[in-house]
């Protein structure tokens, strides 16, 4: 339960000073790491992922959940334990999350810190990953990192 509580603060000051992840689709991290591109991205792991664009997103987990339909077209359900909190700038909050969500839009952001996290994406976007754990971009492994920002870029499809 620490390790959830902890993860939560650090998305949520980090999701704070980010604008609520405008980042994620930014042209640039730092001095020239591009953040964008189209393909497929799963990942499992402990801490925080920040994804946005088009496409859909199922993931499972234990932690907090953030979820913005930008375009207002996107298809959301989420299930299992979990209180929901809808905020007036669109943002909706699931905190205490134990289970599951599938999103499918034209212009989402969705931001998940937490434990056991189990994420499948696909479609033009960004994301970041940042804590302890493994991911495949078009099927090239590679692991999550604690430095942050280290975006992982998703690079368009052969």
């Amino acid at each position: 339960m620490k390790k959830i509580l902890s993860l939560a603060l650090v998305a949520i000051a980090l999701v704070a000073s980010l604008g609520f992840a405008p980042a994620v689709l930014a042209d640039d991290v730092g001095a020239d790491v591009k953040v964008r591109g189209v393909g497929e991205l799963t990942a499992h792991g402990d801490g925080i992922a920040l994804l946005g664009g088009r496409g859909k997103v199922e993931l499972s987990g234990n932690g907090t959940l953030w979820i913005k339909d930008v375009a207002g077209d996107a298809r959301i359900e989420v299930s299992g334990y979990g209180r929901k909190k809808v905020f007036a700038d669109g943002w909706v909050q699931y905190a205490g999350l134990h289970g599951t969500a599938d999103i499918k839009g034209s212009n989402i952001r969705v931001v998940v810190a937490g434990v056991n996290i189990d994420l499948y994406a696909k479609g033009r976007g960004g994301a970041i990953l940042w804590g302890h754990g493994t991911y495949q971009i078009n099927g090239r492994p590679g692991e999550w990192s604690t430095v942050f920002p280290k975006p992982v870029l998703i690079t368009p499809a052969e």
